[in-house]
Formats: structure tokens, sequence, C-alpha cells
């Protein structure tokens, strides 16, 4: 590295607490507003450290492909996800993305589609036409379940996942500006609620695998794998195939949150978006009354849903449920001219690249007919990546992906829905995923 290599530059801030405040009050603006004075890469000052952020799909790949072996996951994904698939390392990592890599195979993908479709209609059964639902909240219940009915074999009642989602929940807290912001020894409300959840979680975690032994001693259990089958034989595995029960319980908080949290995300923002927009709206019902004729979605309906595909794509844009990457570097390195020292942290930020106008026309306005083949063509290696990229990138994406399409048409084929919420301008936030500030109150009606 060039020992003249400057670092990048900084917004303006204040004396002692840099960027704090400023970030704080309105993070996304904050950032937009330091893109804009700094450009593609700089620094946020905060008390006792800093944070370098990259908004530009060329430093993506440097980060996350050509130069991925001087970036590791940050200290926080380990506290959060302890030594799950989302925060271990090397040979860890390998060994135990090899042992989850069946379940989210396309045959097994395909599979899915039935429980899906089956859950999301045991909640819609829990509807009344003309009723007020927050769909935020009612998109993670829903996730919840159908995590559980696929990945978990179990079907869970509306309401009863309550308490492990309420717990889950918690794991955000952690990450709330107002909390991230300070050092890690500062007690918030927020981090209590963040060590409590995680106990809870792991307690929760540990009553699954008792259950799911009980029936398997008892022959109760399917003969399809399924998570808790696969942890428990790497339980009692040796070798490469063996995991310790800190990882088993590392893979459990990382599937129960990242495999309900981040698509319930994208469905919530779809229907906010689908119900601001009423011409889109009409043109999915359209769709969905034509392709599937009366008869409920399969994966097999998946292709011919283009419109409903292309809702699930804008939305992953517009409203990326992974608004940030947050990575550490391992060593010095050197992006664009500029210095970032070993031990640094760096945030990709997927919102701002995903809201570009250099990458994306009116990239503030819901656009679904944006994505045509020849745009995507076109669009710049790494300025869409709503599960990462390189070899890290997401387990779950198409199991995601197939998710939210089979939800978005089974709703769709019998609820219409408008914003009851006043003005509909959002407001949103960074936790570990894209958080509305005031939830999305969604009035329901049977079409």
């Amino acid at each position: 590295m060039n020992p003249q290599t400057r670092r990048p530059p900084a917004p303006e801030g204040l004396p002692l607490f840099g960027n704090t405040f400023e970030f704080a009050r309105s993070p996304f603006e904050f950032v937009d507003k330091a893109i804009d004075e700094c450009g593609d890469i700089y620094r946020m000052e905060l008390p006792g450290t800093e944070v370098y952020v990259l908004a530009n799909p060329k430093y993506f790949k440097q980060v996350l492909v050509t130069d991925s072996n001087a970036f590791g996951k940050t200290p926080d994904f380990h506290r959060a996800f302890g030594d799950g698939l989302l925060s271990t390392e090397g040979s860890q990592w390998s060994r135990q993305r090899g042992i989850l890599q069946p379940l989210f195979s396309l045959d097994r993908i395909k599979e899915y589609g039935d429980s899906m479709v089956n859950a999301t209609q045991r909640r819609l059964a829990t509807w009344e036409g003309g009723e007020t639902i927050e769909m935020e909240s009612e998109m993670q219940d829903l996730t919840l379940e159908i995590l559980f009915s696929t990945l978990f074999g179990r079907e869970l009642a509306p309401g009863e996942g309550d308490d492990l989602r309420t717990a889950s929940d918690g794991l955000n807290k952690w990450f709330a500006p107002t909390s991230w912001l300070l050092p890690n020894w500062v007690p918030t409300p927020a981090r209590r609620e963040f060590s409590n959840s995680i106990e809870r979680l792991r307690m929760e975690i540990r009553q699954l695998l008792s259950e799911h032994s009980v029936d398997s001693a008892s022959e109760n259990q399917s003969d399809m794998d399924t998570l808790l089958s696969k942890l428990q034989d790497a339980l009692e595995a040796s070798g490469q195939d063996h995991l310790s029960m800190e990882e088993v319980e590392g893979q459990m908080l990382a599937m129960i949150f990242a495999g309900y949290e981040t698509t319930a995300a994208a469905l919530g923002f779809a229907w906010y978006s689908l119900a601001t927009n009423s011409d889109i709206q009409q043109a999915f019902h359209e769709e969905i009354d034509t392709v599937l004729d009366g008869n409920r979605p399969t994966y097999d309906d998946i292709e011919d849903l283009e419109l409903t595909q292309r809702i699930v794509t804008e939305t992953l844009r517009l409203y990326a449920p992974v608004h940030t990457i947050p990575r550490q570097s391992t060593q010095d390195v050197e992006i664009n001219g500029y210095r970032i020292s070993s031990g640094e942290e760096i945030h990709l930020s997927i919102i701002a690249v995903h809201r570009d106008e250099r990458f994306y026309d009116d990239p503030e306005t819901f656009r679904p007919d944006r994505w045509t083949d020849d745009f995507e063509e076109e669009l710049p290696e790494y300025a869409f990546v709503p599960f990462g990229g390189g070899r890290r990138m997401c387990i779950g994406r198409e199991f995601a992906r197939l998710e939210a399409t089979l939800v978005l048409a089974t709703i769709g084929q019998q609820w219409e829905l408008a914003w009851d919420g006043g003005d509909p301008t959002l407001t949103i936030e960074p936790e570990i995923t894209t958080q509305t500030k005031n939830g999305l109150p969604l009035r329901v009606q049977q079409r």
C-alpha cells in the first residue's frame, strides 16, 4: 500500500461528538447528505471510533469478492448470532454451510411451496373484511409460521409463535441507532432488551431441540430432513460433520431471525407500495386472476407471475431489508486511492446504491416495470445486492424470493389492501433490517 494514500473524507460534525447526533436523528438522511458532501466513500466520526461507509458497486465487489479475505464479520454479528452461519469465518463457516446447504437446494425449495401457501391461508382465515391490520407485524407472524412449517417441519397455529417472535425481535435492539452509536459498555434499555432476548431465544432453541429428540425417539418425526434433524445429526456426528452445541444454537439463532425477519420486511413494504399505487395493485390482481384462474398458487406458477416477481424485486431495491452490510478490515487495504487500516469497521450502504440515480431512473419511485431483461443486463455489477454477494451470498435467497412471490399471490387472490395511516409518506429506520418508524396500518377488504 502506498504510504501516502489518504484516509477518506468525513462530513462536517461537532467537536468531540463528530457525526453522532446527526446520524442518530435521521440515519438514512445523514447517509444521503454525507455522500453528497464527501462522495462514495467517507468516514463517519463517532466518539472514540470511526466507521467507513462505502456506496459504490465497485467498492462492494472489492469487499465481497476481489479482496474478500481482507474483510471479516464485525463483533456485533458474533454478539447477536454466536457461532452461527451469519457470523463465522473460514473453515468453520464452510463446514456449517456444507451441512445446511441441502435444505436450500432447488429440489427442496420446490417442495416448500405448498407449505408456504398452506401457512398463508391459515393466517388469512383470521382476517376480517374492513379491519385495519398492522401489516409489518402481521407479515412477521406469517413468515415465522412459514419458517416452522418448511425448515422446521412443524406447523404453528396463528399466534402460537408469539413468544418466540417477540424474543427474536429483540435482536434488532442492539443495532438501534441510539444504542449502536454508544460504546458497548454503556447500558441502555435497548441493550437490556437485546440481552434478555438472546437468553430467551436460547431457552426456546433448547426446548425445540429437546422436543425434536423426543419426537425422533418415539418415531413421530417425518422422514424428510429438517433444520432440526440436520442440526441434531451434526451434534451427534464426528469429524467434519460435527457441530458443537454452541454452533447449533448459533445456526438456530441465525435461521430464526434471518429466516423470517428479512422476508417479512420485504412483504410489508410490498403491501404498502401496492396499497399506495392503485394502478399497480390493479394490474397485480389482474395478473393473479389470469394466471391462477381461481386455483391456489404453486411453484409451477411462479414463471408466469411476471409482474408479481417484479414487485418483489422492486421492493428489494427500494426498501432493501438488509440496508447495510457491515464488515471489519482484517488487514490494511486501499479503496479508490484511500487508505483503510486493519481493524476498521466498514459499512456497505446497500440502500444508498439501490436509490442512486446513476443506476436507477427516478430512484425514489416504486416502479416494478423498470425490471425488464434489458435493464437488468445493463445494470452495473453489484448495483443490486439485496442478498449480498460473493461466496457469502445469502443461503436462503431462492427460498425468500419463492416465499415472497407465493405469499403475495395467495393474499392478492383474495384480498385488496388500502393505506389507513393518514399521510402515506414513510419514515424508515435502520436496525438489523429496515424498519418503519410508525408501522404499516393497512385496511383489508375481500375482493
